[in-house]
């Protein structure tokens, strides 16, 4: 533990600097040096440390020794842990700035100013004598040459695997990433004298010299946690740019969870929503967590939760996701035009990749906010097993009840009041009725074992749990009782029901094993589960003069989906130039939807099916590694349909320059179940789950073709990617019903809560088969290093629909966002981090009805009928938003690192009533309108606390 005590010596006006040079003959290289252990305790004042330490580690300092020799200090091996941890804790501590120079030497100066001023005055003073040994160093003769060189990465504070890291040869174009595991196989590496570097997303680059040997053992990398930046928040577009400055094609953005807390939020902070700050991602719909990329439906999104799929991943409504950020290592969005070996969606992948755990020690940790609180624990057991456990739930307090009143409130008033999500007040209605405060929560449960039985194999077992459950029934009590009267009113009964549970579990089971420095395989086994429940009955039954009459409305819809698959994947390095992968893949879907009103069943949907199939794809590295190609393909069969889908698959990347990189992908893709949209034109659309037949509901099925350049340089980055995407055979299903009772022939008509008497209309399920297409242009100029970053994106898009049984035209789709301008601002000031979004979105179309009667049922109760207007004809108005916030980061009860926070958050601070749907409703004939918003402007406030 270090024990800082600032000892203040006066402090001395215009001294002249004293800059020390220590200069060692077998100083290491400067980007390497970092990673150095500390190795033992160094205690007293920071300047005499600091030459102790040069000597004792043939490290070269610049630095005052007026300004450092004002601090006491300790340094030991246990907290720092290495020269780059030391350096941290000099930033944080006291703002010192640091720098790991490329010429050798390491600064430490009181100001970026100051930092400067002793770098020129390091170049001056450099003697010819040490040029000419760093030439010689560089010049010494390689042992082997061409060769391939292999390892594995990890944290080093907690021995962690790290997935999808860079790994390149600084001056040579040859790259890799290491896998899922923390492996990698880099090809063709030049000498074993090349520098090595590494990269990875929210951790300090890492620059190895290699040593002649004759010997090719594996290379074991640690890399360190670095301070939060807006470079650490996201990284668009790319893959390997960071090292070799060029695209593979994949349209991919890749996320730091850790970061997420820099930006405001409602609640806590949000993988989901973050990737929604972003070109491409809509972010106009708050009541939805799932993400609708490049014209595509969440349910169009593949969400790979450690290799099982995720069908659901809202709380409250879509307020934030089920995943809880504590429990995720990594996040990779494939916006378009992904690889073979992703399948079953037609629009994106979310690939999320779990902790394992702190393998070194016990760490606990959590937060809470003024809607959840949250708590994880990761605890080593012994050197060879790892275990995370992560858990959140909610409480019914002041935000709670905001997000679900607001959001499910109406700007004008209605004859029918709607039900707050969050909660009634408790209270006395009409007619002696007691309504009484619902139960209402979420939670979600993250949990992970690892288990490393050897070198060459690991084992996981990975669980996961999110779930809602609302209930608002009301409790009534009614003057009267048994089959007599009271004052001469009837005796009534009422048997209620409104409530709604609906959520995802999931669980997979992984055998990874690297065979040899070329080969690697995953298998992996799961189970995924999507059940949600919605019951808003209700029975009346009323007894006059011993007559005794029931009546039944509301509605009562049920879906659940099963989901139980196998996987087994390989991967291997043929050659410099080249990777082969290939896969096996099954899944057995069990599916089943229903949907009630009153005492007719609209819809009655089950199926099973067994989906299997296989997949190769091939990694090409032509023309000196300026050109990557990925070719593939994947074979799936369908049972229901007895056929073979193919899909091939295509993408490249050309490095035009040492900045500026082209990118282009294709492909087919096929999806076997599907989330259809029920449309409700007077309540606003929902969607259910279910599984294609290849027959009412066939295979839908999409072409991509993505094409981008992007402009990168070291501190901002500049893309513009344009993609087309033709969808066929999407399904939609409609409330709309021939009623043919008694009344004039032709037209439709829909009663949410009809009485007994709909059942005398002819029901038909209406499944609508077409087609479509989405279109467009995104632009992203992004600034990711300094005090200040941020980004500013803009997107231009077109999605329509045809759907013959309704329309020959191309109307647009219900997620239609034609111009979205998003900009994002990031400022470090000490420790506090301070955080702007703006969000600027055209209004989503809507079907509105245009004219409405009424006819009333043999029972009393009245059916309602309209004509409307074209398919989403009309618009919502424009989405705008202001959202900041402000984040401290502190010290408590003498840890160190400053790893707890405190959180304020101000959402949508311009107060704009952002209206999310229309609602519609007839009465005597008339049809009233009313708009569903989003939430108005909330504060929040959150602590975030280790240890």
């Amino acid at each position: 533990m270090v024990k800082a005590m600032v000892t203040l010596t006066g402090w001395c006006k215009a001294l002249p600097t004293a800059v020390f040079l220590l200069l060692l003959p077998t100083a290491l290289h400067a980007q390497a040096v970092g990673s150095l252990r500390i190795g033992k305790d160094y205690r007293g004042r920071l300047d005499e440390i600091i030459a102790t330490m040069g000597k004792d580690k043939n490290i070269r300092f610049v630095y005052d020794k007026d300004h450092l020799s004002r601090y006491t200090t300790s340094v030991n091996p246990e907290e720092e842990k290495t020269i780059n941890g030391m350096l941290r804790m000099f930033r944080s501590a006291w703002g010192m700035e640091t720098l790991i120079g490329d010429d050798g030497y390491i600064y430490i100066a009181r100001s970026r100013e100051h930092l400067e001023e002793l770098r020129g005055r390091q170049v001056a003073a450099a003697q010819p004598q040490e040029r000419a040994a760093a030439s010689r160093r560089a010049a010494a003769a390689p042992v082997k040459r061409g060769f391939t060189l292999t390892g594995e990465i990890v944290d080093v504070n907690t021995g962690e695997r790290i997935p999808y890291a860079t790994v390149g040869v600084v001056g040579a174009t040859v790259g890799a990433s290491s896998d899922a595991n923390g492996y990698f196989i880099l090809e063709q590496v030049p000498t074993d004298t090349a520098t090595v570097v590494v990269q990875y997303l929210g951790y300090q680059t890492l620059y190895i010299p290699l040593d002649p040997s004759p010997d090719n053992s594996p290379l074991s990398v640690s890399l360190e946690p670095q301070p939060l930046t807006i470079a650490e928040v996201f990284i668009t577009g790319r893959k390997d740019d960071k090292v070799l400055q060029q695209s593979t094609g994949e349209h991919k953005m890749k996320m730091s969870p850790i970061a997420l807390k820099a930006l405001p939020n409602v609640g806590e902070k949000d993988i989901m929503r973050g990737f929604q700050l972003m070109p491409g991602v809509s972010a106009a719909n708050e009541s939805s967590s799932g993400m609708y990329v490049r014209g595509g439906t969440p349910d169009q999104n593949l969400i790979i939760y450690d290799g099982f799929t995720i069908y659901y991943v809202d709380h409250l409504h879509g307020f934030y996701s089920a995943f809880n950020s504590n429990a995720v290592k990594d996040v990779q969005l494939y916006k378009g035009g992904f690889e073979a070996k992703y399948g079953g969606r037609l629009s994106s992948v979310t690939e999320i990749t779990a902790k394992d755990g702190n393998a070194k020690k016990v760490t606990v940790g959590g937060e809470a906010n003024l809607l959840s609180v949250n708590a994880y624990a990761e605890i080593p057991v012994r050197d060879k097993l790892t275990s995370l456990f992560a858990f959140r739930r909610s409480y019914q307090g002041y935000l709670y009840g905001k997000i679900g009143g607001e959001t499910s409130g109406s700007e004008e008033a209605t004859s029918q009041p709607s039900t707050p999500a969050g909660g009634r007040v408790g209270g006395r209605g009409s007619m002696g009725a007691e309504v009484e405060a619902p139960e209402s929560y979420f939670y979600d449960l993250s949990g992970k074992l690892t288990y490393y039985p050897s070198k060459k194999d690991i084992l996981s077992l990975s669980i996961f749990n999110g779930t809602d459950y609302v209930d608002n029934t009301p409790q009534f009590s009614f003057p009267g009782g048994g089959g007599g009267m009271m004052g001469g009113m009837p005796s009534v009964s009422m048997d209620n029901a409104d409530y709604e549970r609906y959520g995802n579990t999931g669980a997979s089971f992984r055998w990874a094993r690297k065979w040899s420095e070329k080969l690697t395989s995953n298998a992996l086994m799961s189970f995924s589960n999507f059940y949600s429940t919605r019951d808003q009955t209700r029975t009346t039954t009323m007894v006059r003069n011993d007559t005794t009459s029931t009546r039944k409305s509301g509605s009562l819809e049920d879906n659940n989906l099963m989901d139980y698959s196998l996987k087994y994947d390989w991967r291997y390095s043929l050659s410099d130039i080249q990777a082969l992968e290939a896969g096996m893949y099954g899944t057995f879907y069990d599916i089943g939807y229903s949907y009630a009103q009153a005492d007719t069943t609209l819809l009655s949907k089950t199926g099973s099916a067994i989906v299997a199939g296989l997949y190769v794809q091939d990694k090409l590295r032509l023309a000196k590694s300026r050109l990557v190609v990925v070719p593939g393909v994947r074979f799936t069969y369908f049972q229901p349909a007895s056929k073979v889908y193919v899909e091939p698959r295509l993408s490249s990347s050309y490095r035009m320059g040492e900045s500026v990189t082209l990118n282009a992908a294709t492909g087919i893709y096929y999806q076997f179940a599907n989330r259809v949209a029920r449309e409700d034109v007077m309540s606003g659309n929902t969607d259910f789950w279910i599984l294609s037949d290849g027959a009412e509901i066939p295979v839908s099925s999409a072409t991509h073709f993505n094409l981008g350049l992007n402009y990168d340089l070291p501190d901002y980055l500049f893309s513009v990617e344009g993609y087309y995407k033709l969808n066929e055979n999407i399904s939609e299903y409609t409330l709309r019903f021939e009623y043919n009772a008694r009344r004039p022939t032709g037209g439709f008509g829909m009663m949410p809560g009809a009485g007994a008497g709909a059942a005398s209309g002819e029901v038909k399920e209406q499944f609508y088969t077409g087609n479509g297409y989405a279109i467009g242009l995104e632009l992203l100029a992004q600034k990711k290093a300094g005090d200040f970053s941020g980004w500013i994106s803009y997107t231009l898009a077109q999605v329509k629909n045809r759907f013959p049984g309704q329309s020959e035209k191309y109307l647009y789709a219900y997620h239609d966002v034609t111009h979205e301008l998003k900009a994002v601002g990031i400022y470090k000031l000490g420790d506090f981090d301070f955080s702007s979004t703006v969000i600027y979105a055209t209004g989503r179309p809507y079907t509105a009805p245009l004219g409405a009667y009424q006819i009333a049922n043999a029972d009393g109760s009245k059916m309602s009928f309209y004509a409307v207007s074209d398919k989403n004809t009309f618009r919502l108005p424009d989405y705008i938003r202001l959202d900041f916030a402000a984040t401290y980061r502190f010290d408590l009860f003498g840890t160190r690192g400053k790893p707890h926070a405190i959180g304020l958050s101000l959402f949508n601070a311009l107060n704009r009533k952002n209206v999310s749907a229309k609602q519609f409703e007839v009465i005597d004939n008339a049809i009233l309108e009313s708009n569903i918003t989003y939430l108005t402007i909330t504060p929040n406030i959150s602590l975030t606390f280790k240890f």
